[in-house]
Order: C-alpha cells, then structure tokens, then sequence
C-alpha cells in the first residue's frame, strides 16, 4: 500500500494558485497522529467551525484477487475538505491507520446532524466500508452530488462525473476543474501531487453542493436519497441500481430518486416471483425415479432436464454440471419404460414433426430421439417455468413511447432463459392493451393445450403445424389479426429471417429469438440478415491506402431488421447486455472494434436493476 514519509500534521507545499486549494493540508499518516487528532476532535473526523464539508474516497486497485469473488478495489485514503481555500484538508493513509479508530472518527462526522457531508458516486464506497467494518451506520445530512445532478441538472444523466457537475456550477468552477484522474499500484508512493488532487477533489465536492443549491434554489430530500443510496449500494454490493419512472415515459431513474418521492407517486419495487408446477411431469414418472428426484433439496426450483436413455441409468440436471442419478448404475433404462412415459402423454401421435409435445395447460417441454427407423429410444424432459416480472429489466425498452417502434432480438445459448424471458415479455407488453400475437411453434412459449398459459397475459397465440410452416404463419398473423407486436421463439432459419424482414415491412414491432451470440450471429450466413447481413467489397488503392485497411473489406450489407438486442449471459442468469444501436455495432465489430454495449442485472437478490457497465 502506498506510504507516506510525512510528520504529524506537516503543512505541504502551497499549489501553484492557493486560490484553487485547500492552503492547510494536514497529512495522518501515523497511529499516533490519529490518535492525537482525534482526542482534539472529539473522536469525530469534523472540522472545527466548518458546517459543508467534502469527503473524498481515494481507491487502488487490489494487489492480487480473490479465485472465487471479483477482486474489490480497496481505499487507500479519505480526504476531508471544507469548500473554501481557508479552510483546512486533512488527509488520512490508511496503510497504517487503525481500523477501529477510522472507524470511530467516521461514524461521528457521518451521524452529525449539523455537518453536510458531500460526496460523489457512493455507490463503491459505501460497500468498501460495510466490508471495511463500518456497520449499520447512522448515515446523516449526506449528499451524492450524482443524485443532486439528476434532480436538478438533467435528469437523463445517472452517473455524473465531476466535470459535468462542475460545469452546472460555473464555468470558472469549470474550468479549474483541470487536473487529471490519479491511478497507481499498490506499494508505490503517494506523491504530494497526488493528495493536493484529492484534497481539491474534496473541496470542489462541497463547493459544488453550495453552488448548485443556490443556483437552482432546489427543495429535495438529497439528503434522504443519499441515505436510501447508501444502504442499496451495501445490498447491491456497491452498483449502481435504476427503476423506471412511469410518470416520464419509462425514463431510467437513480433508483434512490424514485423510491424517496415524497408523494404519491414513490414507487415500491415488483418482485421477481417464480412460478412451476412441476407434478404433472414428475407423474409421469415411474415412482423410483419420482422418489430420487424429490430427495434433492430444492428440487422444484432447481430441476432443469430429465435424461431418459434406453440402456442406460436415468440421469437430471440440477443445474449447470450438476447432474444426478435416479438409480443404481445398473439399474438401466427399459424400452418398456419409454413407451410408458409416451403413452402418459397421449402416445406417439401427439409428438410434433419437431418431435416435441407437451402437457396440456403447463409449460414443460418433453422432446424424444428417434433411431433410423423411426423408433423412440430416449426422452429430454425440459422443466418449464414462469419468471412473473422478468422483463421488468427491459422496461423502458418494451413501454417507452421513445423506443415503440424498435424491434428487439434476444439472443442467447442454450438454458440461458430466452423463453422465460420472452413469456414474461409477452405479459409485460400486452398489459398495456397492445395487440400482441405469439407465434408459438413448440407450444413451449404458452404452454401446451388451446388455452394459453397465464403467464402470457392478454397476448394471443398462434400455433404452428410445423417448423417448415413457421415463417407462413409469421405472414399469416400479421395479415389476418390487426397485430401490433408480433412474438417469435426461435428464429433458426433462412425462411423465417426472410418472414421477418416481410413483417417489419408490413409495420408490427417484432421482438424474437434466437440462438447464440452477436459476433456469432453475425457470422451465420444464414441468419446475419436478421442484422443487416454482410458483403464483402473492394475498395480503391487510394482508399485503402489513406484508411490503412486492406483493399478487400467485409462490410454490413443492409439495415437490420432488429434495432435493439438483448444478448442473455449465460452463466451468470439475470444479467444482459443491451446493444441499443445494432447498425453500429455490426460496422464496429466488422471494422475490427468494440461496440457499445450497456449491462444490466436484475435478480431475486438486487434491489432495482443493476447498471453494471454502460
């Protein structure tokens, strides 16, 4: 960790415009300088006679990570500011501070009523300090100026950085504001000039809070919203978290701003609610199996396919690897036993030309092998599931008047959840009394049986003879039933790319699926149309000598039939990656470069849905 060779309460240099920072720097860099500090402040890191402070939290990366979480990037300094140059900077080294006296100096200067504390982005901060040992602390009179920005500067903008909320102050503030972000490893030492930056870091954070109150002669609970953005950030393990705001067309919102109105109009979060019956499949079990499945703990939640093979011992899928035996390995399966499970379901000739069928009224999948001579000899029991507000994550894409007319892929592998997804979708959508129209070809988004699932909502569903009539019925749908947002599970072929670019033409939103990933996607010849396709094109030798490419170019060959895609993680279930301009990021990973991408998470654990990375 960095250290520092300071002495106690040594006054460092003036900058070269003391006008800009703080004129006493005084540097705590040993026990007994803290101890000293303390006892002459009544144990509280305040400043004396100073009521508007600035806090500033200088982090590092960690020397070395831990193999079964993400490393967490550690503090190494706290810098406390008053707003005026006057006014004394006292900036702690944590390296060789005491834990229990840091401790104790923060919970007095945060729980102090007569002291505004201010702050930028307190996300990280206030997690590294529930991790540091700061528990359940009385959090008083603090502000986030993200928080403040968003009510009073622009309420679009959720993560301000300190340049934009500067440049709402003044453009003298502004201006001064020219100093670079510090980064060093850890064992390095803390240069002077590094903590005259966080000292004015601190300062500008309380000069800015005055500024900006002034100026836009605002009311709002900040204070409040800091304290509710405090105890999420400890719950959401230092993200950021956002809702949506209803009353402004779906916009994102700071979560903490929606959830402290102070009228009627504060929301209270929806719940993810999981919803499986799984004992219409589990009956059509012999009963040994029946009984093994029910002895793991959580069964019903965790149960993801059952294996029935011929010859062999019967086998689940609890989870990614995680597979179970149903009995003694040489205990093997019996073609009797297939026939039986078959006959339950109603025989061979409810099995679908996709050799798929259902359970009336449930949303299980049950899925056979044939051998060369038409003869079933194993069975993919696929456990089916409602996820009620899953689509909760994409809220202003699927409400907002802004985004109505763009139509939405979801991608993603195999068991990633873009069923689920899609079910929840369909509810999501049709309860604002749009015309929405599922193309259902496996039954498996509705369920099996004439009546569709509840999980769909009041979206209708129209089933397919085969997957060959698919793309007929896409046509069909849109031409005899006054759609307004048209569903599909599973586009998998050229037919259907073509079907969907016929529906786009015709005027329906289309929010599909299909499987894979965006650069994997982009190289399917077969289904790169749902993206624009690709061509590829020679430029000229003035061309390709002036952007230094060679002559030879892949390039994006149309418009995308999909303006947004949703690309599911699948290992870390809950979590997405938004690509909001689909045409641009097809050039950028042609040409060879990054996309924007915006990542999202929302799950049983979060409150709100987490901003990960935008």
């Amino acid at each position: 960790m960095p250290k520092s060779t300071t002495s106690k309460y040594e006054v460092v240099a003036e900058s070269r415009d003391p006008a800009k920072s703080p004129k006493m720097l005084t540097i705590i860099a040993k026990e007994s300088d803290l101890q000293t500090f303390l006892k002459t402040n009544n144990n509280s890191f305040a400043l004396p006679g100073v009521a508007n402070i600035g806090i500033h939290f200088q982090f590092s990366p960690p020397s070395r990570s831990d193999a079964n979480q993400l490393p967490l990037e550690q503090v190494v300094a706290i810098v406390i500011s008053g707003e005026v140059p006057n006014d004394a900077a006292v900036v702690l080294l944590l390296a060789s501070l005491s834990k229990t006296r840091v401790l104790t100096g923060l919970i007095a200067l945060l729980s102090d009523p007569l002291i505004s504390k201010v702050m930028h982005n307190i996300h990280q901060t206030a997690f590294w300090l529930q991790c540091y040992g700061l528990k359940n602390p009385k959090i008083v009179n603090c502000i986030d100026l993200q928080l403040l920005y968003e009510s009073t500067v622009n309420s679009t903008v959720l993560n301000a950085d300190m340049l934009q909320i500067a440049t709402a102050c003044s453009q003298e503030i502004a201006s001064e504001l020219n100093y670079s972000t510090h980064s060093f490893q850890a064992r390095t030492r803390m240069s002077e000039k590094l903590q005259r930056s966080m000292a004015y870091s601190a300062k500008l954070y309380a000069s800015c809070y005055s500024k900006i109150k002034r100026k836009f002669k605002t009311k709002t609970m900040f204070a409040e919203m800091t304290k509710t953005r405090w105890e999420m950030a400890i719950i959401n393990q230092g993200k950021a978290a956002i809702w949506f705001d209803s009353d402004a067309d779906y916009q994102p919102r700071s979560l903490e701003f929606l959830v402290c109105k102070d009228d009627a109009s504060a929301i209270e979060l929806p719940k993810l609610q999981l919803q499986c019956e799984i004992d219409s499949l589990l009956c059509l079990l012999p009963s040994s199996y029946r009984d093994a499945i029910c002895a793991v703990k959580n069964y019903r939640f965790r149960l993801v396919d059952i294996c029935i093979d011929v010859g062999r011992a019967p086998f689940t899928y609890m989870g990614k690897r995680q597979r179970v035996l149903l009995d003694k390995e040489e205990n093997v399966v019996s073609k009797e036993t297939i026939d039986e499970i078959i006959e339950k379901i109603g025989g061979e000739t409810r099995i679908g030309g996709d050799n798929r069928v259902g359970i009336d009224g449930q949303l299980h999948r049950i899925s056979v092998m044939r051998s060369k001579t038409n003869e079933v000899y194993a069975l993919t029991m696929r456990t089916g599931r409602a996820l009620q507000n899953a689509a909760c994550v994409l809220t202003d894409l699927l409400l907002s008047d802004k985004h109505a007319k763009k139509s939405v892929l979801i991608l993603g592998h195999p068991g990633s959840g873009k069923t689920t997804l899609i079910r929840d979708v369909a509810r999501c959508v049709s309860e604002t009394m749009e015309n929405v129209c599922i193309i259902d070809t496996s039954n498996e988004i509705g369920g099996d049986g004439l009546i569709p699932h509840k999980c769909v909502g009041w979206a209708r569903r129209m089933m397919v003879r085969s997957l060959e009539a698919q793309a007929g019925v896409m046509v069909e749908c849109v031409q005899n039933h006054t759609v307004e947002t048209l569903i599909v599970d599973e586009i998998g072929r050229k037919a259907e790319v073509l079907a969907a670019s016929t529906v786009r033409q015709r005027g329906p939103r289309l929010i599909a699926s299909a499987h894979g990933d965006f650069r994997a996607l982009i190289k399917n010849s077969a289904l790169n149309g749902l993206i624009g396709g690709s061509q590829q094109v020679t430029l000229g030798d003035k061309e390709a000598r002036n952007s230094n490419k060679q002559k030879l170019q892949t390039q994006r060959a149309g418009t995308p039939i999909f303006d947004v895609i949703v690309e599911l993680d699948n290992v870390d279930r809950g979590r997405c990656r938004i690509i909001w301009d689909v045409a641009n990021a097809v050039d950028r990973v042609l040409e060879g470069d990054d996309y924007a991408v915006e990542t999202r998470r929302w799950e049983i654990s979060t409150r709100g849905v987490q901003v990960l990375r935008k």
